[in-house]
Formats: C-alpha cells, sequence, structure tokens
C-alpha cells in the first residue's frame, strides 16, 4: 500500500516541510485524560518499586565488581563530558540526558564508589532534580497567554533562587548522610512544614494541594508532540525527566541500605519486633500455621511497601518543599494570566517575534487532536482566503473580526471592508480598536474612513468618477470597470454576449460624448441624452432599446448622496478633500469600512460594493505598491457576478488580498451562473465554521484526503467437543479521513471548525488537508456587547445626506448652492426624481429634428405620420 495514504487522522502536518526554526509561541498540550494519567502513574510507581527492590535485594554492600572496567570506559568519561559541555553551553540538557544520568548509576553501584562518592553523586542529582523540577514548573505556568518576553523576564527574575535553592537541598543532604547531625536531620524534616508557613499570593486561585498535584503530575506525564508552538519542557521530555526521577529513588535506596542511622534499619527492626511479638502471642493462643503464616505476609508486606515508598517520600518532599515558594508564585502569574483574555497576547506574541516567519503569520486557533496552533502566513491571505458557516456559527466572531485586528495590529497594510449583512457594527468596532492599538503601539496615524449608502448615516464621500486616476484610465477601460463594477457584464454566449455588448455600447458612447462627466448625476443625464440623440452610426437603435438597463442602474447609483459629490455639489469643501481615494491604500496603512446592507438599503448595495471592488483594483495599476492591501467582504454572496473570477485572479496578481465569507457554496449557484468552482480554485485558505447542506458536507468529505484504516472482526466456530474457538483478524482498507460524524460533531460544537489550506505555508503545512480545529474568542463578552452597540460615528470630512437636502452638512454649514442664480428666465425641463437638466442647446435641437426624420422615414406606409407640432 502507498506510503501517502498513512496520514493523520486529527493532524496531518508535514513535518519535513516545517520551517528549521521554532516561534516563540508556547503553548501547552492538552492535559491527559483521568484514565491515561492513572495508567501512567502506576506503570511509573511500577517501576519506581522494581527498581527500588532490585536495589535492596541484589545490590551488595560493597557495589558490584564487574562493573569496574565500566566505570574506565563509559561513566568517568561520560559525566566528564557532559560537565563541560554544561559548563562551556550553559544549557542544562547536558546533566539530563539518557548516557549521563546511566552514568551516574553506574558508579554509584560500582565497587570502586565509597561512601563519599555516593553521598557526592546524590547530592549532586538531587540537586539537579530540585532545580530541573522548578524550572519546568516555572516554564509550565509561563507559557501562553503569558507572552514569550514577559516569560524570559521571570524566568531570569526567578532563576538565582532556584540555584540557591536546589544547592542548599544538595549541601543539606550531603551533610546529613556524611555526618549524621541531628540538626540536619531536624532541619530536613521540618522543611515540609514550610508549605503550611509560606503565604500564598493574593492572585492565587488553586488551593496549595492542588499546586502540588498538578505540578508532580505535570513533571511526570506532560508530554508533547515536536510541533511548532507547543511547548516541549526546558528540561526534556517525560522519558527523560522520569529517568532523571528514578536515578534519585534508586540512589536514596542505596544511601538508606548503607547507612548505619537510615530509618529503614529501624523500620526494619520494628517489623521484626512486632512479628516476634505476633508469633509469641498467636503460638500462646494455639493459632495453627496457617494463621501464623498470614500474619507474618501481612507484616512482611508492609515492612516492603514501607521500605520502597521511604526513598520516593523523602525525594519528592524534599524537592517539592523546597521549590514550594516558586510553585505556588508561579502558580498564581499564571492564574493572573488566565483571568484575561487568552487570545490577544497570542496576537502580541506574534507580532513582536524575533523569528521572521512567525512574525509575518496570524493566529487562528489550535488543532483539536494535538493542541498545536494554526498559525498561518499571511502570504496565504494574500492568495485570498473564504469563511463558510450558517447563520450565529461565529464566522464574524471567530474568523473575520480576528484576522482583521491582527492585519491592523501588525501595522504595516491597508485594510478595505465591506459589510453587505450590516446588521452590527463588529466589523467597524475591530477596525477602530485595532487602529487605536496601532496608533498607540506604532505611533501611525491609521485614519479610518467610513461610507454609509443610508440616507441618515454620516459618511465619507466615494465618488469613482473623481478618483484621481480616473481621468489617466482611456474610455475603454472606463467602460469595462464600470460595466463589470454595475453588474453589466453578462457572460460571452450569445444572449448574453449581446445584452452585455448593448451596455458596454450605450456607456462607451456616453463617456466618449461627455468626456468630462463627474458624477453618477451627471452620467445618468448623459446616457440619457444619448439614448435620444445620438446618430444611427453611433449608436445603433436595437442597442438602444437593449440598453435600457444601463440607464436603470446608474439612476440608483445617482441617488446614492456620497457617490456623487464633487467640487461643484453643495457640501462644505472639507468634504471633497477627506473623500474616500483608493489610491491612498497603497501609499500608506490606512482603513476603510463600507456599511452596505442589502436587506434595509435605499439604493444598490451590490453595485456599489462592487464599484468599491473595482475602483480598487484599477488604483492598484494606477500607482505605487508600497504597502499590502486586503480587502474583506462580508456576505459576498449578494455583490457576486460572472466576473467573479476574473476579479479575483486580478487581486491576487495586483497584490490585494480578498477575505469572503457567507453561509454556504450553495449560495454562489445563481440561475445559470456557478461560481462555486471559481472561489474554490482562487481561494488558498477556507475555514468552516458550520456545515449543515448536504452538498458542502459531500464537498468537504471528498476534500478531506483518505486515509488508512484496520478493519477488525472476531469469528467464533464451536467444535464438535462443543468447544467454541475465537478467531480475530485485521486488514487494512482505505477510508476518508473526514467523516459525515466528524463533521456534524465539529459543526455542533460553538468554537470548533475545519481549516483547509490548499497549499501549505511557513508553520502550516498540512498537507492541503481539512483539520479540525478549535477558535476563542478574542474579546470579552462585555466588549462584544459594547461593540454591537457601537454608535455609528460621524466627523470631520462626513456628511448626513438626509441632512445635506434640507440644509445644513455634517460640518455644520448650510448648503449653499455653488452655481449661480439665473437672472433672467429659461426654458427648463425637469423630470420628478431627477436633476434638473439645462436647456437644450441648437445642437441638440438638431439632433432632435434628425430623430423626428428617422422616426417619420422608418414608419409603415400605410399609417399616418403624426402631426408636427408648429
Amino acid at each position: 500500500m502507498r506510503s501517502i495514504y498513512y496520514q493523520s487522522v486529527g493532524n496531518p502536518v508535514q513535518t519535513d516541510r516545517l520551517p528549521r526554526s521554532r516561534p516563540t509561541l508556547q503553548m501547552l498540550a492538552p492535559s491527559l485524560t483521568l484514565e491515561e494519567k492513572i495508567n501512567s502513574l502506576l506503570g511509573f510507581a511500577m517501576l519506581s518499586a522494581v527498581m527500588v527492590i532490585g536495589v535492596y535485594a541484589f545490590l551488595p554492600k560493597q557495589g558490584l565488581a564487574w562493573l569496574e572496567l565500566f566505570d574506565l570506559i563509559f561513566a568517568l568519561p561520560t559525566i566528564a563530558i557532559s560537565v563541560l559541555l554544561w559548563a562551556f553551553t550553559a544549557r542544562f540538557k547536558w546533566l539530563n540526558h539518557g548516557p549521563f544520568l546511566l552514568a551516574i548509576g553506574l558508579l554509584a553501584v560500582s565497587r570502586n564508589a565509597s561512601w563519599g562518592t555516593e553521598v557526592l553523586l546524590l547530592s549532586i542529582v538531587l540537586g539537579i532534580l530540585t532545580y530541573a523540577f522548578g524550572c519546568h514548573w516555572l516554564a509550565v505556568c509561563t507559557t501562553s497567554p503569558i507572552t514569550w518576553g514577559v516569560a524570559n523576564s521571570l524566568r531570569n527574575q526567578w532563576q538565582p533562587q532556584m540555584v540557591v535553592v536546589s544547592t542548599f537541598i544538595g549541601v543539606m543532604v550531603a551533610g546529613l548522610f556524611w555526618t549524621g547531625n541531628r540538626l540536619l536531620f531536624a532541619a530536613l524534616v521540618t522543611l515540609p512544614l514550610t508549605v503550611l508557613l509560606v503565604p500564598a499570593p493574593d492572585n492565587l486561585k488553586l488551593p496549595r494541594w492542588r499546586v502540588i498535584t498538578e505540578s508532580l503530575a505535570s513533571w511526570l506525564m506532560y508530554e508533547a508532540k515536536p510541533l511548532p508552538g507547543l511547548f516541549q519542557g526546558v528540561v526534556g521530555q517525560a522519558n527523560q525527566r522520569r529517568a532523571l526521577t528514578l536515578l534519585v529513588f534508586i540512589l536514596v535506596a542505596i544511601l538508606l541500605a548503607r547507612w548505619n542511622q537510615s530509618p529503614l534499619n529501624q523500620v526494619v527492626a520494628f517489623a521484626q519486633t512486632q512479628t516476634e511479638q505476633v508469633d509469641e502471642q498467636l503460638a500462646s493462643q494455639g493459632a495453627g500455621i496457617f494463621e501464623r503464616l498470614r500474619y507474618g505476609l501481612l507484616a512482611a508486606g508492609i515492612t516492603l511497601v514501607t521500605s520502597v515508598v521511604l526513598p520516593v517520600v523523602i525525594s519528592m518532599t524534599l524537592v517539592v518543599a523546597a521549590n514550594f515558594p516558586l510553585l505556588i508564585e508561579a502558580a498564581a502569574k499564571r492564574d493572573q494570566a488566565s483571568s484575561n483574555n487568552a487570545v490577544t497576547p497570542v496576537f502580541e506574541e506574534l507580532r513582536l517575534s524575533p523569528d521572521l516567519t512567525e512574525r509575518e503569520s496570524i493566529y487562528l486557533g489550535r488543532v483539536v487532536a494535538d493542541g498545536s496552533p494554526a498559525i498561518v502566513s499571511k502570504k496565504v491571505l494574500r492568495e485570498h482566503a473564504h469563511g463558510l458557516g450558517d447563520s450565529g456559527s461565529g464566522k464574524t466572531s471567530l474568523f473575520l473580526c480576528p484576522i482583521i485586528e491582527q492585519l491592523v495590529r501588525s501595522g504595516d497594510c491597508s485594510v478595505i471592508v465591506l459589510d453587505l449583512k450590516g446588521d452590527s457594527l463588529e466589523l467597524l468596532a475591530s477596525l477602530e480598536s485595532a487602529a487605536k492599538f496601532a496608533r498607540e503601539k506604532h505611533r501611525l496615524r491609521m485614519p479610518l474612513k467610513h461610507f454609509s449608502n443610508q440616507a441618515d448615516r454620516a459618511s465619507f464621500a466615494f465618488n469613482p468618477l473623481s478618483q484621481v486616476f480616473w481621468g489617466e484610465v482611456d474610455l475603454i477601460t472606463r467602460t469595462d470597470i464600470l460595466c463589470a463594477a454595475c453588474g453589466l457584464s453578462y457572460g460571452a454566449d450569445y444572449g448574453q454576449g449581446y445584452y452585455s455588448s448593448a451596455n458596454a455600447a450605450i456607456l462607451h458612447c456616453a463617456i466618449k460624448t461627455f468626456p468630462n462627466v463627474a458624477n453618477f448625476v451627471e452620467l445618468a443625464d448623459c446616457i440619457g441624452e444619448v439614448m435620444v440623440t445620438a446618430k444611427k452610426r453611433e449608436l445603433h437603435p436595437e442597442i438602444r432599446k437593449a440598453g435600457v438597463h444601463v440607464h436603470e442602474v446608474i439612476k440608483r447609483l445617482a441617488a446614492c448622496a456620497p457617490l456623487n459629490v464633487t467640487q461643484s455639489t453643495p457640501h462644505h469643501p472639507g468634504v471633497f478633500r477627506d473623500s474616500i481615494n483608493m489610491v491612498e491604500l497603497f501609499q500608506e496603512p490606512q482603513l476603510m469600512y463600507f456599511h452596505l446592507p442589502a436587506t434595509l438599503s435605499p439604493s444598490a448595495a451590490a453595485e456599489i460594493g462592487r464599484l468599491a471592488n473595482y475602483m480598487l483594483l484599477a488604483a492598484s495599476t494606477q500607482t505605487e505598491r508600497r504597502v499590502p492591501v486586503y480587502l474583506v467582504i462580508d456576505e459576498f454572496q449578494r455583490m457576486v457576478a460572472s466576473n467573479l473570477e476574473y476579479m479575483l485572479q486580478l487581486a491576487r496578481s495586483m497584490g490585494v488580498g480578498v477575505i469572503l465569507a457567507n453561509q454556504s457554496l450553495q449560495d454562489l449557484k445563481k440561475g445559470t451562473t456557478n461560481l462555486i468552482p471559481t472561489v474554490e480554485a482562487n481561494c488558498r485558505l477556507r475555514q468552516w465554521f458550520g456545515v449543515s447542506c448536504s452538498e458542502d458536507q459531500e464537498r468537504l468529505i471528498q476534500n478531506g484526503g483518505v486515509t488508512v484504516d484496520y478493519l477488525s472482526s472476531i469469528s467464533e466456530t464451536t467444535g464438535r467437543d462443543g468447544f467454541v474457538s475465537q478467531s480475530y483478524s485485521q486488514q487494512e482498507q482505505i477510508v476518508s479521513r473526514v467523516t459525515i460524524n466528524d463533521i456534524l460533531l465539529t459543526t455542533d460544537h460553538p468554537l470548533r471548525s475545519f481549516l483547509r489550506i490548499s497549499r501549505g505555508e511557513g508553520y502550516a503545512q498540512y498537507g492541503g488537508m481539512p483539520v479540525a480545529i478549535e477558535s476563542t474568542y478574542h474579546i470579552s463578552q462585555q466588549e462584544y456587547q459594547r461593540r454591537r452597540k457601537l454608535i455609528w460615528p460621524a466627523g470631520e470630512g462626513t456628511f448626513v445626506p438626509k441632512e445635506t437636502e434640507h440644509g445644513p452638512t455634517a460640518e455644520g454649514s448650510p448648503a449653499q448652492n455653488t452655481q449661480s442664480s439665473p437672472t433672467k428666465e429659461q426654458w427648463t425641463t425637469e423630470v420628478i426624481g431627477e436633476a434638473p437638466k439645462p436647456p437644450p442647446t441648437s445642437a441638440d435641437q438638431k439632433s432632435i429634428e434628425d430623430l423626428f426624420q428617422q422616426l417619420k422615414k422608418d414608419l409603415p406606409k400605410n399609417i399616418d405620420p403624426p402631426m408636427e407640432q408648429p
């Protein structure tokens, strides 16, 4: 079977493609289940018991003679080399690797080891264990959400204290075994009582016994896969920590077995005395041999258990008691950090990371299978991203808002948001919050301009026909941009191509005839005029009939006041001066927000969204692109058109990353237009927050890849003698990595989603396969409610269209008409609901007369022509 089929169901990370560097982000791996903890603890306890019993039973007091050769060949050189490497590199791993620990153990049980050597070895290893235990717990408590810089500061701050404590324990134990001083014995016995006397820090939430049990469990059982972003441990993996602990147990057992003042001797003597007394009592009562044997085995068992537990209790009690002030202080720091938002510090960690790959990435969540962080490179977003999810599944709060805030916080890009849902102002609030952060941290201006097509809301002006680059674009390109943005390009088929050409012909004729048109109000008038006055060779009569739709679309845009602000319109001068200029997005980091609720909008939200989109792409071709730009479109299916593929491809080539969000892929099927293949082919990242549609479920299963599973079967056969035999068989088979149950359970979870990156980048190397991740809200519930209730902003450079129509603008100035009042009566034509038109010129009258003459020629012969007016 092909090796490529053996892909992990949980996290198909391709380790060979990961960068050589490692991120500074350190997250704890998920804790083991209770069953796994019990099994691991029982296994280590049994191994410790076997090793201690082996020391008591098989190690003579003089040591093992046959190990002398290994002392010279292996033990002494290994210890010397390890100590030298530790001294020169200051890296603790040289004192906690397997060969060094094995060399210490061989030297301790050798016949050449004197009492002083054994005491010295125990004091050294016990000091190493004390230091390593404190370092491990401190590192565990200072992982994320505590940032890397703060964690390093705390570790360096407590480093001298751990060195002093470990040295103190080693010296005290060495002095006790060497001299047998009762004062030293009393000091070590009373040391655990300090646990009760040390005052608890204010921020500590756990009781003391929980801190002790958690620190011990973490020391013995914490294990993480070697994946980027997961805390691997500062003193080695779990097997190395358990080996160091087991070596201390063995050394303590050796010294207890050989020490004249050992409590082990007292335990054995007490057990023998009690056994003899019980035997005498049983004999006097006439008890049988079985009863005496039972009591004898009970006494022997208790003695054996006590002898085995004694080295363990002595070692770990001293280690925990010596580190206890550090344990509770570190736990308090962890509790304090956990009480705050756990995601925002991760954003800051990535932003300030010294690792370039990590610094150019964003955080999306943690892989459910192993807890590794999903750190996605911004290069992936520049090739477009797509978020999917049912209403209320979290695609705004868990996908769009975190991505927007991380992009803006970096301070090196521009972000423009098209909000076609507009039921709340979460996206605008995310822009404001991130912009405030960038101004405070980066000293960047980060201006934020907002646009609304609702007449009662203050808005910055956005006139596509007054963009600084618009005059430099040729007429054909202007026509193509307006047709694409207004949804007037229907395709290249026979019928679609005809009406698309008609729309383009009318627009081109209007722009060619009136090249200095300044807004959509004027453009609508110009289109209406050319449809009436254009000559046949300029605009065919059939084209005029087919192009009525153009006029209606442009009139809808003319009804939106913020789209039609010019220098000559009755607004405060600052409104035009501060209007939205797409070129500025590529010059310096800026933010823009378009509030376009398609359901409540009085004007064409889809056309305005496409106008902003195409003006952004057109601006990218007419200016130097100094900063990257990200375009975020929420509920983008409301503005889709058949030219979406071209738009996405052009955006990628122009350095504009598009981030899309909608409910289902099936929303991209409209009539005969199917944009699902377009979005799938042009979006490098896709994230599903809820998959309820059966077609989407099937598509996710197909895109999930395959893996190898084992089919187990049990068969029973009954022989002639009635004996039943069972046979077991296992067979490999290829199955889908993602099943319908995986989809249903992930959809049901409020924080989980499927993430798929078609081509891996940086630390996100998942082989193009979907992986289940769990995200976390990056803001508190109180902050979320505040953002939802955000008041629509207003400020300098904005105006309220509804107020402008009746007089004052948002700047507080009266709405004065900049055109001079007429001094004499003039002939005018006024159409209700449209802007007033100027009187016809002599050329216009001549065109009207030509039109009537043409109409008379085209009338059938049997119909009388209409009577001409005098």
